[in-house]
């Protein structure tokens, strides 16, 4: 019958092309040869879609799609300049944004919110403008370098302006602490061939434009007493005995840090302060 025909046909042409494709008799695959695995593709690889057709022996038709690679995401000019290092001091400017931008706003006491705003740029520009830096707005190298300065030594505004006489006399003070750095201890003291504790505060306020008594108890008594969390660098703290009453003074540096003139053997130094029985006075 017909349809008989045309399957034994089909069969015979199938068979052929079996036949054709099948190893010669009495060849083995060999002992050492192993057969290929397929690697597993990458997620991103490309999707193949394949159509064989055997058409009396006829050759398989692949066609290959390759999907559009997904763009990494841009960063801008910006947010490379917001998140570039402390150390490199980045020329930050109006609209830029990253970890770096967050430091410029918590050292000028700003909300830290990584973004280089209007409130941004008058902060600098106020804080430029007491240091005596040409008032731009923008993080300058030399605004840099005074920042990092005014960070490490606890103060904000300079000489030249900032949010108050009080401010400013408290940079002040630091100023003149930190230039007796390394000065001798000396008993009694209250030059700069040697201080004791109470000498150097009351060197330094002087030169800074207050007086203060001559001891430590006295310095206490002259100042307005403030608590631990009010109290700013540039004011004065007092340790106290278990009993209440003072036996050393120093200035305070902020971060729990003070400038004081400690003991002999000592020279005129910053350091922690290593105990909670302490005062801070204000003048």
């Amino acid at each position: 019958m017909p349809v008989t025909a045309r399957r034994t046909a089909l069969q015979g042409a199938v068979s052929q092309n079996s036949d054709a494709s099948t190893r010669p008799a009495g060849r083995t695959l060999a002992k050492h040869r192993k057969s290929s695995k397929s690697v597993a593709a990458p997620r991103a690889a490309a999707a193949v879609l394949s159509v064989g057709l055997a058409v009396g022996g006829g050759a398989a038709i692949s066609v290959v799609t390759t999907p559009a690679t997904a763009s990494a995401a841009s960063t801008t000019a910006g947010q490379v300049r917001g998140t570039s290092s402390i150390a490199s001091r980045p020329l930050l400017r109006f609209r830029d944004s990253g970890s770096t931008v967050k430091y410029v706003q918590k050292r000028l006491h700003l909300k830290q919110d990584y973004y280089f705003g209007t409130s941004t740029v008058k902060a600098v520009k106020r804080f430029q403008a007491s240091w005596g830096i040409k008032p731009t707005g923008y993080m300058t190298k030399p605004t840099w370098n005074r920042l990092t300065w005014a960070a490490k030594h606890g103060v904000l505004y300079g000489p030249k302006g900032g949010s108050s006489t009080t401010t400013t006399f408290r940079a002040k003070v630091l100023r003149e602490a930190a230039k007796l750095k390394g000065t001798p201890y000396r008993y009694g003291g209250t030059t700069t061939r040697g201080f004791d504790c109470s000498g150097y505060t009351g060197y330094v306020y002087k030169k800074a434009g207050k007086k203060l008594p001559r001891t430590s108890r006295q310095q206490y008594s002259a100042t307005k007493h403030i608590s631990r969390s009010a109290a700013k660098p540039g004011d004065l703290v007092f340790f106290r005995s278990g009993g209440g009453g003072v036996y050393h003074v120093g200035i305070y540096a902020g971060s729990n840090m003070l400038w004081h003139s400690s003991k002999p053997g000592t020279p005129i130094g910053k350091s922690k302060i290593w105990t909670s029985s302490v005062a801070f006075g204000r003048v």
